[in-house]
């Protein structure tokens, strides 16, 4: 496992050569690191100068260097009058496998660099072979219950207007829902097959988890496919997980009291994917000694239990537990989705201390689902995620309330922002009609929402992940049940007779 120091040397290299100012000169030593989260898919690092650096400072004060000499010389550029940024976030990728692992990560950088310019998320500060620099943002995860928030979720909308309105060059094509359920499906396969011998030994059982079995669950997709294809609905490029975990609201918070949040860098093992990492893509000439901080590591339901220095510490494989994370990274061994790290910091602070002369500054992360999708699927996503509380404590790790569902009301109001936002209605204000016809997509794309998710839970169901994969399954099938029935019987109603039905 690579050390604290070999650690904080790679994060000084990297911001030397993408970084202007004082980053050109600091030593290493100088820097403040703290790693932010764990995960298997990013390791993510704030670095920061020191709280005494002068900015735009192209030589190296005395009082930083106290005899010691960086190995960067200073120099005169044409940047060199921009302000430096003070405090940046690293993201050094991990380990990449499977078949679509390169062209997710590539989209990925695409769509980060361009919302960056249209300021819809973080600024970049530079891409290198393994990763990234970002901005660092003081901020925390909205909580469930704040999407319900009138200005909340206006802001949302609007958000979420300017991420469909988008020009990516990637293939507009809507093909992306359609490629991941049935690749989720082959993966399936031996998971079901597994969860048939738990069930046939009285291990992992639950209430109504019959459904799975009974369900066909290709019959459905085809079903599902035919009924959507059978109408022109509008491609936008999507962000498809549009959920309180991915919209950051801004705090006023100062670094020192943002990293106190953060776990230290000795409680991490680096050993089997970041210090081969670096040692191919990042680094040529670093040295591989270890000394008292590094970690041994050893995996226990979710959680890490790190030998640091003779004593045991034990955390999450995150800091922050305050929503899912999803991910679209392969496993080595299978197609497993792993957790994915976030921009949060530790706080939890109410959203009535925020001073945003009551505008709520929201942003937008994790493009990682992203694609050209049909509009439909990221509204009724998102408003399906106002009943899923991902907080519990306790088995099964999340709250599903289904009442908390958007009134007509609400959905109005935010269609009606998202719509004015949007660049699908020109100058005119969105009408009744207009309204009503996202409505009516909400309604055929909230079965899409549940059954691609269900496939998502089935597919982690054996990972050593604290959360309740079978149960939410069971549970987003069950709704999609419910949610195909009432949209049939609308199909019906409005003499358009669906395909027959597809349960076993």
């Amino acid at each position: 496992a690579r050390s604290e120091t070999d650690m904080r040397d790679i994060a000084a290299r990297i911001c030397r050569d993408y970084l202007t100012g004082a980053w050109k000169t600091i030593p290493a030593e100088d820097l403040q690191l703290r790693r932010i989260s764990g995960g298997l898919s990013n390791f993510l690092y704030y670095v920061s100068l020191p709280e005494d650096h002068q900015q735009r400072s192209d030589t190296p004060r005395s009082n930083y260097s106290s005899g010691r000499s960086s190995s960067k010389r200073a120099r005169k550029d044409s940047y060199s009058s921009m302000l430096e940024p003070k405090e940046v976030m690293l993201r050094i990728y991990g380990q990449t496998h499977g078949e679509h692992a390169l062209e997710t990560m590539l989209t990925e950088s695409v769509v980060f660099t361009l919302a960056s310019e249209r300021k819809l998320g973080p600024k970049l500060h530079g891409i290198f072979p393994g990763g990234r620099i970002e901005q660092y943002i003081p901020a925390r995860a909205l909580k469930t219950a704040e999407l319900g928030d009138s200005k909340i979720s206006l802001k949302v909308a609007e958000k979420m207007a300017a991420i469909h309105s988008l020009d990516i060059p990637v293939s507009k094509e809507p093909d992306w829902l359609w490629s991941t359920m049935n690749r989720w499906l082959n993966s399936m396969e031996s998971t079901l097959k597994t969860l048939e011998k738990d069930q046939a030994n009285d291990n992992k059982a639950i209430a109504g988890q019959e459904i799975i079995t009974r369900l066909d669950f290709r019959a459905e997709v085809e079903w599902l496919k035919s009924v959507i294809e059978r109408e022109d609905h509008p491609i936008v490029f999507s962000h498809n997980d549009l959920q309180e975990g991915n919209i950051l609201l801004r705090e006023d918070c100062s670094p020192a009291s943002v990293v106190e949040g953060f776990c230290t860098l000795d409680q991490f093992d680096e050993s089997t994917q970041l210090g081969s990492h670096f040692s191919s893509i990042l680094i040529s000439n670093s040295t591989s000694s270890s000394n008292s901080g590094s970690v041994a590591s050893l995996k226990s339901n979710g959680v890490d239990r790190a030998s640091v220095g003779g004593e045991v510490v034990v955390h999450h494989e995150d800091c922050n537990k305050n929503s899912r994370k999803r991910s679209m990274c392969e496993n080595i061994e299978s197609e497993l989705d792993n957790t994915r790290d976030s921009v949060l910091s530790g706080n939890s602070q109410a959203l009535s201390d925020q001073p945003c002369d009551g505008e709520p500054q929201l942003m937008i992360i994790d493009f990682e689902y992203c694609a050209y999708n049909y509009r439909g699927f990221d509204l009724a996503n998102h408003f399906l995620e106002w009943t899923f509380d991902y907080t519990k404590p306790d088995g099964p790790f999340y709250y599903h309330k289904p009442e908390q569902f958007p009134t007509a009301e609400q959905q109005d109001k935010f269609i009606a922002v998202y719509l004015e936002k949007s660049s699908c209605c020109g100058e005119a204000a969105p009408s009744a009609e207009d309204i009503a016809e996202v409505r009516r997509e909400v309604q055929c794309f909230t079965l899409a929402s549940h059954l691609f998710w269900s496939f998502w839970a089935i597919v982690n169901m054996y990972q050593e992940i604290e959360f309740g994969y079978l149960e939410y399954a069971v549970c987003r099938l069950n709704e999609y049940v419910k949610a195909k029935k009432q949209y049939s019987e609308l199909i019906n109603n409005s003499g358009n007779s669906p395909t027959k039905d597809s349960e076993k």
